[in-house]
């Protein structure tokens, strides 16, 4: 059987490479789909495609043609030999990198702003293009294609790959309004919004903008670009239409100025004039497409719902992850001194579609108070559209619209939550340094330990608990070690970066799921990675990730086991992806859920749950001596919140171990000498070191504390020699745990 396997294989690719090549005109870019985000799927991704269809009637080889979305490298990708596509027949190819996936895949992808996409014939006698189309911004989940397929223009199409091409009914660029500004960004570059209230997308490609109502063609939107139903669409105003499809070619006055949109014969389809711009405020349509224009203090939103925040009602805690006696649940808080009356104010987890459901008469969120709304409300019946349950592997949204008379205010409250373990529920976690929406320790909707799903209901809601916390944090991070400085250049120090993760328990902990030990737990957002299979953070231990490879870079490691005095049996993982920013980042650690089991929609798909989360940044509040000094940023309480900059102090690094570079209370200069000052803890002993530079210096012993037996504060004077510079201390307390 294995012989004649052979000789069939063997057969196939010599009828294959006697086939002719497809000459101009055989082939032909066919459908195109720049954001797939739910349409086609491969296996469980849904990655960007391109398709080629075969006008001749035999059947082509494919083998030595390129696609390429830079027609000044026509190689990016190549058909390998024998690739054959039948007559009359399509070929998809997936615009990522995921060969471990069925089909060819590009190693590249699409652009949904826009940009080109070109098919090449790689001849021994030079590339030569057989077909291109350039496009615009284009929609999620619809392509572009020709119709009729091979021979017909390009237009908007619904996805059919490898089938018939179905053109997608278009709406009237008409109505269409210049919805948003921002004129004065505090960064970046100048941006408008257009906004079709109409219920179809509609075309833009040979409508006009511009800034000068004299020259009402300045800007032409190019060719096979759109805007989605009662969607949104932001362009770039920095006058170099170069830079891309969604660029213009002007820019934003501050002082004031006029955005016009003209229609294909110069007709004026709608235009804004406007004064004086404040930084980083937007102005525009409130709501949407609405004669009434307001500013955006604090929520532009280039590409998206205009609307003003909630003043007196915040969504405070969310359920999502539930099974009887629990179901869904979200709960709001009154932080003002009046009752609010919610009657017909409506509940939706998609911003884009707000009246999924209206809160029936009589819904009171009374002062200082608490309101439940349960799933049994939004989602009576799972048949109906307008229902919805939170999604908990995937994370979710809740949006809470103000309406009267079932008209939309365009004042909304929202938030956004990752996955969720069963059972637990995010809610907002204030204090006067952070509004986060996190993880709680705890449910708090007022009945929590109910017996049934009727009287989980009964509950009215209740304060949030604390976040939960551990069993493993985020303790330590230097996100910028001083700069590698040459006589040419100055570079990062990457290679001295990490991320500290402690174990907060008596007990060690696996860094996967033990059930599943190929799901592990991971780094997220400024860096990438994930831990090897069944490894452990020893009881009360510590682990670090580094941007190099410790198993295979032995210099690297060697040096920053000496850079930080790190002993062998302090584990060392990486190397992770991505960059720590210099100037603020976040850093989050996340944990594997169990699989999604059938008949689950996204039956093996594994959630991966927030640990630990840190957004600093390099000024106030966060402690601005970590960034390049030498000092990293380290963990006050490990076991308090980590997302508060109050929780985190800079000092000389202490990878691998405690943070025991504590906190002086006060450092003055007396006359001569340095007097600084330190609160000791009962059972703790502790060293005040110096150094004349964090770089290169050495750390000198200036004092011993002995055991302390009672809290207490403690003054330490440092004599300093004459013409001394700058000094550094530090206060280490060997005995911490």
């Amino acid at each position: 059987m294995r012989a004649s396997g052979v000789v069939l294989i063997t057969t196939l690719a010599v009828l294959a490479a006697a086939l002719p090549r497809a000459s101009a005109g055989d082939i032909v870019l066919n459908e195109v789909m720049a954001d797939n985000q739910a349409a086609v799927p491969n296996t469980g991704q849904y990655p960007d495609w391109i398709e080629l269809y075969n006008k001749s009637t035999q059947y082509l080889n494919l083998g030595g043609m390129g696609l390429t979305d830079d027609p000044l490298l026509p190689g990016k990708f190549v058909f390998p030999p024998n690739t054959l596509i039948p007559p009359h027949g399509f070929y998809i190819v997936w615009c990522d990198d995921a060969d471990n996936l069925p089909g060819l895949h590009t190693h590249f992808g699409l652009n949904n702003k826009g940009q080109t996409v070109a098919l090449f014939d790689l001849a021994p006698g030079g590339p030569t293009a057989l077909d291109t189309v350039s496009f615009g911004p284009q929609l999620p989940d619809l392509s572009i294609g020709r119709v009729p397929d091979g021979t017909g223009g390009w237009v908007l199409t619904v996805p059919t790959a490898m089938g018939t091409n179905l053109a997608q009914a278009l709406g009237s660029a008409a109505n269409l309004k210049i919805n948003e500004w921002m004129a004065k960004p505090a960064a970046g570059d100048d941006w408008f919004e257009l906004y079709n209230p109409e219920s179809l997308p509609v075309a833009l490609g040979g409508l006009f903008l511009t800034d000068n109502t004299t020259i009402p063609t300045l800007s032409p939107i190019p060719a096979l670009s759109f805007i989605g139903a009662e969607g949104f669409l932001a362009l770039i105003a920095d006058r170099n239409p170069a830079n891309g499809p969604d660029h213009v070619d002007f820019k934003l006055a501050a002082s004031g100025a006029t955005i016009a949109l003209y229609d294909r014969n110069r007709a004026l389809i709608n235009l804004v004039a406007f004064g004086a711009q404040s930084q980083d405020v937007s102005q525009g349509r409130l709501p949407d497409g609405a004669a009434n224009f307001v500013s955006f203090l604090v929520s532009a939103t280039p590409g998206d719902n205009n609307y003003l925040p909630l003043s007196n009602v915040v969504i405070n805690e969310v359920l999502s992850h539930t099974d009887p006696p629990f179901e869904d649940a979200i709960e709001f808080y009154n932080p003002s001194t009046a009752d609010v009356d919610l009657s017909g104010w409506y509940l939706s987890n998609d911003k884009r579609t707000p009246k999924k459901c209206q809160l029936p008469p009589g819904t009171i969120l009374p002062a200082g108070g608490y309101c439940v709304i349960y799933q049994s409300l939004f989602c009576p019946d799972p048949l109906l559209p307008t229902s919805f349950t939170f999604n908990s592997a995937h994370g979710d949204a809740a949006y809470l619209f103000a309406a009267v008379n079932g008209v939309l205010t365009g004042h909304r409250a929202g938030v956004k939550f990752g996955a969720a373990e069963s059972g637990v529920s995010w809610g907002r976690y204030y204090t006067r340094t952070v509004d986060d929406f996190v993880p709680l320790s705890q449910r708090s909707f007022g009945v929590d330990n109910p017996t049934s799903v009727g009287d989980f209901e009964r509950g009215k809601g209740a304060s949030n608990a604390p976040p939960k916390i551990g069993p493993v944090v985020i303790n330590e991070i230097m996100y910028h070690p001083p700069d590698v400085i040459t006589a040419t250049s100055t570079n990062d120090n990457v290679l001295e970066e990490y991320v500290e993760l402690h174990n907060l328990t008596a007990s060690a902990v696996p860094l996967c799921d033990p059930f599943y030990p190929a799901n592990t737990w991971r780094l997220a957002n400024a860096v990438s990675y994930s831990f090897p299979q069944r490894v452990s953070i020893p009881p009360r231990g510590y682990v670090l990730v580094v941007g190099f490879d410790p198993a295979t870079n032995d210099l690297a490691l060697l040096n920053f086991r000496m850079k930080y005095s790190l002993a062998d049996t302090v584990l060392i993982y990486g190397p992770w992806q991505g960059k720590l920013g210099n100037g603020g980042d976040t850093v989050e650690l996340q944990k594997p859920d169990t699989p999604q089991l059938p008949p689950h929609p996204d039956a093996g798909y594994v959630p991966h749950l927030q640990v630990d989360r840190v957004k600093y940044t390099d000024g106030f509040p966060w402690p601005a001596a970590a960034d390049g000094s030498g000092a990293s940023l380290q963990k006050r309480a490990p076991t308090d919140y980590g997302n508060d900059p109050l929780n985190w102090f800079a000092a000389a690094p202490s990878p691998g171990r405690s943070n025991g570079t504590l906190e002086f209370q006060a450092a003055r200069r007396v006359s001569g000498s340095v007097v600084l000052e330190f609160m000791g803890e009962a059972g703790q002993t502790y060293t005040v070191q110096c150094c004349d530079s964090l770089s290169a210096g050495a750390w000198l012993k200036l004092k011993d504390i002995p055991l302390v037996w009672f809290t207490q504060s403690y003054t330490v004077t440092d004599a300093l020699p004459a013409g001394s510079g700058a000094r550094f201390y530090r206060l280490v307390s060997p005995a911490q745990p």
